[in-house]
């Protein structure tokens, strides 16, 4: 790149289909496909920050025919249309490309390719180097020596001498080697039976095509091959013709066009935040100006209790300390606020590292480093009359962690009134992450400090209380500020969206009481899980030994590659699917639990990595997670996770250990009470189902209920006609799948793989259930139009679900989001129900002043340990609170077991 002025051509056509394909399963919370929009701005990006471009443009195909389609009407003519999900993201490309501030040259009649020829030309005559950002090996033809390719995915650049060195022609000739093999993907035809090889070699040896057919006499010897080229003689030269990028089409001349110019930041953080690329956004973002500030650090008794009298009306509090786990956080410093832009930090515990070294090395230390904080005990006994005080109402940012926090030093904090981050969560459940950073950005236009500006980041991060006070002040100030201003604003948006009660009644109240379950924790037998973690592994040399010798030789069974070799190469078994940039064979569950039906290995491969991930996720994980002082695992649950309400469970997540097979049963049996007591989980029977008789107000549904029938067998009976008594467990089984399926949307193509039936089959399972259940059918079919007319579904307590997707074009998406409308009200009416439960739960254990406790909340099942002598006391409280926790239509019904593990109380 010897030229003083750098041109760079960028084929986004290309991009945007490379983009498509490398990332998939990509969305914002709306449902929009993200995947090639996002590999296309990294690919952007990448360009503009190792390349620094002066100059650039961006060229892309327009829809319709080209002048190629003139030449040869079938030109392109098995190439399937546009994916729909690729479709709708090519307005978004197009904007970021725009807020990029690089111009995009689009000509009807031309592709992106001749359009880039067209420039290099022009570049070349007005002094330019040209750079050709593209994969497209197409692109090798234009090359010269003021002409080059550069792929950014792979960060390669292809010039005159590397093409000669990897195809032994020039770059032009590479127009004849093209013409003679085709393009299959364009449908070129070239000449049959000459393959990219062969047309190389070809090219090599006479240097063009009109060489080769000057002397085609000299090909005689090889009849086959001077039969294909004589036969096809019209067809080589129209498929070089096809091939040849266009040089000559009518545009701009004027380069200065194309002059770089600083991207418009403000438009690229916007359409960034709607595409919910949330590192980019901030990234790109630009915070409004900052109105003045009065952050202040209080490190005297006499100031703090000042400032504590003015906490008499809202106020936000942040606590800094030593861990993200609560459990094991010990406190540093307390922040608060109480007016936008004013706000006081406490600090309680900071050490300053270098401290001793300082004073070692230096007699005259500064008064600032020896400054002192004041004593926690007497600042956490000013504040703790005030923090208990349900009458003065606090507003947090996952105000659950300060509760757990905070309780560890003797605080029970009362009057939590808003957290921030449930009400972010609430008016949008959809969307991914409602972290403070994210909120200033979106509602306040402001620009946080990150915890790793105060702290660093990996190996030389240091711990909050190793911050020094003059640095934290501002960063934890900052946090109790914004929490405040933007409650400020989210509760005018809940009130506005009617989703206020939905908050006051559940969400916060739910607070409190997710925070005392955390903090008691759940007891496991240690020594149990390492034998049990001792028996999977032995297993596991078992079956590896029996892998090896079906495979016939050892290999790393964890290796997917040669996993594959072993399963299609050597056993040639068939090959289901290819890995996603389809450069080796699939092998996950799906593939390798087909070709099980065929062949042994594959189960045992299934066996194996079964084994496997319940070894690495509970019996070693959980060992690792038992808490140095408790003795206990202290999950953490989550009420901002799912889309429909319902909680979550993190580090560690007991919610997915498996309960139908006998290895998630002997994960349970390590749960165990204190001495003394057992474990009694109350599990909703049903509720679900429930909910749906209760919003259908289907007879069938309502009446089986209400007469405590087994509602598997009624379905059963009602779909395959025969009476309640022929019904075989097998029956029933498949009634059951049918039942939940309806409920979460199920077609008949999952139905039918569900059930190992055919599709045909499967339709008319569906077919006839809806004309037994007609309620059903009505009720799905009024959800869906009310999502379409609303754009949202709501559950029997008014939590929302917007659908932005239900009236897409695209089938796929609007099928996604049909099953959601109906899904989201019965799981998320469900989820409310629960934790309704929960709240009135533990409200009831403490006005009965019982020791049992609430341990776990799982889907719908809620586990206590309780002391023997309460057990049929909170048998028939549980059953009392819970199945009177709202009025259906039907009863609400709880099953309750009791047992010395939660296996035996499950």
């Amino acid at each position: 790149m010897t030229k003083s002025r750098t041109l760079y051509l960028i084929d986004g056509t290309a991009y945007l289909y490379r983009a498509f394909h490398a990332i998939r399963n990509l969305s914002n919370s709306k449902g929009l496909p993200t995947n090639a929009t996002y590999g296309f701005t990294m690919m952007l990006l990448k360009l503009i920050r190792d390349k620094e471009p002066d100059y650039a443009a961006m060229f892309f195909d327009m829809k319709g025919p080209t002048f190629r389609h003139e030449i040869y009407d079938q030109y392109k003519a098995n190439r399937p249309p546009m994916p729909e999900e690729m479709a709708v993201q090519i307005p978004w490309i197009k904007k970021i490309v725009a807020a990029m501030n690089i111009p995009v040259v689009e000509k009807q009649g031309y592709e992106a390719d001749d359009l880039i020829g067209t420039y290099t030309r022009i570049a070349k005559a007005q002094g330019f180097f040209s750079v050709m950002v593209t994969g497209d090996k197409d692109f090798m033809q234009l090359v010269d020596r003021d002409c080059v390719i550069w792929d950014p995915m792979k960060d390669k650049t292809m010039d005159v001498d590397s093409i000669r060195n990897d195809l032994g022609i020039e770059p032009i000739q590479v127009i004849d080697m093209l013409g003679l093999a085709g393009d299959t993907s364009d449908n070129i035809p070239g000449v049959p039976g000459v393959g990219p090889k062969t047309a190389l070699k070809l090219i090599s040896e006479y240097g063009n095509i009109q060489e080769i057919y000057d002397n085609l006499d000299n090909l005689k010897s090889k009849k086959a091959m001077h039969k294909k080229l004589l036969d096809n003689r019209e067809q080589a030269f129209l498929s070089r013709r096809l091939v040849t990028i266009e040089r000559s089409v009518e545009v701009s001349h004027d380069l200065g066009e194309f002059k770089m110019e600083k991207p418009d930041n403000e438009a690229l953080a916007e359409l960034f935040k709607n595409l919910e690329f949330r590192k980019l956004q901030q990234e790109y973002f630009e915070a409004l100006p900052v109105p003045e500030k009065d952050y202040r650090c209080l490190t005297k008794i006499d100031d703090i209790k000042k400032v504590l009298d003015e906490l008499k009306i809202p106020f936000a509090i942040d606590t800094e300390t030593t861990s993200q786990h609560p459990m094991l956080a010990e406190l540093v410093g307390i922040s608060f606020s109480c007016q936008p832009h004013r706000a006081f930090y406490i600090p309680l515990a900071h050490v300053r590292p270098d401290l001793d070294e300082l004073l070692l090395n230096s007699s005259d230390v500064s008064s600032d480093l020896l400054e002192s904080q004041p004593d926690i005990g007497e600042v956490l006994a000013m504040l703790k009359p005030i923090l208990e005080d349900p009458l003065i109402p606090k507003v947090g940012q996952n105000i659950k962690y300060d509760y757990i926090v905070l309780a560890k030093y003797g605080i029970e904090m009362q009057g939590m009134v808003f957290d921030t981050m449930i009400a972010s969560y609430l008016l949008n459940p959809s969307l991914r992450g409602h972290g403070l950073d994210q909120i200033a950005m979106d509602l306040l236009g402001h620009k946080t400090i990150k915890y790793e500006d105060v702290t660093g980041k990996g190996k030389k991060q240091i711990l909050f209380s190793q911050v020094d006070i003059e640095t934290a002040v501002p960063y934890a100030c900052e946090d109790a500020d914004i929490t405040l201003q933007a409650h400020g604003i989210l509760k005018k948006r809940i009130e506005k969206e009617g989703l206020l009660n939905l908050m006051e009644t559940i969400e916060m109240p739910l607070v409190p009481v997710l925070a005392k379950m955390e903090m008691q924790g759940i007891k496991v037998d240690v020594a149990k899980l390492h034998d049990l973690s001792k028996s999977f592994q032995q297993e596991m040399d078992k079956i590896e030994k029996e892998i090896f010798a079906v495979a016939g030789e050892t290999f790393n069974i964890n290796s997917s590659q040669q996993l594959g070799n072993i399963l299609f190469e050597k056993l040639k078994l068939p090959v289901q699917k290819k890995t996603k940039k389809k450069t080796g064979y699939s092998t996950d569950i799906d593939v390798l639990t087909k070709l099980a039906e065929q062949h042994e290995l594959p189960a045992l491969i299934l066996r194996f990595r079964s084994l496997g991930k319940l070894k690495s996720t509970y019996t070693d994980a959980l060992q690792q997670l038992v808490h140095p002082s408790t003795f206990r695992i202290h999950t953490s649950f989550n009420q901002t996770i799912t889309a429909t309400g319902r909680l979550s469970s993190s580090d560690p997540n007991l919610q997915n250990i498996p309960i139908r097979n006998e290895e998630g049963k002997s994960i349970r049996e390590t749960f165990i009470p204190e001495k003394g007591w057992k474990l009694l989980a109350a599990d909703y029977s049903q509720i679900e189902l429930r909910i749906l008789a209760h919003c259908a107000e289907d007879k069938i549904l309502i009446e089986a209920f209400t007469n405590d029938e087994d509602i598997h067998t009624r379905t059963a009976a009602e779909v395959f006609h025969a009476l309640p008594g022929f019904i075989t467990d097998e029956l029933r089984r498949q009634a059951k799948a049918i039942n939940f399926g309806i409920v979460y949307g199920m077609g008949a193509f999952k139905l039918a793989k569900e059930l190992s039936i055919s599709r045909k089959m499967a339709q008319t399972y569906i077919d006839n259930y809806f004309a037994r259940y007609s309620g059903v059918r009505s009720y799905i079919d009024d959800t869906i139009a009310q999502a379409r007319e609303k754009g949202e579904v709501q559950t029997l307590l008014g939590r929302r679900r917007r659908l932005d997707d239900i009236n897409a074009s695209n089938a796929n998406v609007r099928g996604f989001a049909e099953r959601m409308a109906i899904n989201t009200p019965i799981q998320g009416s469900a989820a409310d129900f629960i934790k309704l439960a929960m709240i009135n739960m533990d409200k009831a254990l403490r006005e009965e002043s019982m020791k049992s406790r609430m341990l776990l909340s799982v889907h719908d099942e809620i586990l206590f340990e309780v002391p023997e002598n309460e057990i049929d006391a909170l048998t028939a409280l549980a059953k009392k609170e819970m199945e009177g926790v709202f009025d259906l239509k039907v009863p609400l019904k709880v099953n309750i077991d009791c047992g010395d593990n939660w296996a035996e109380a499950h």
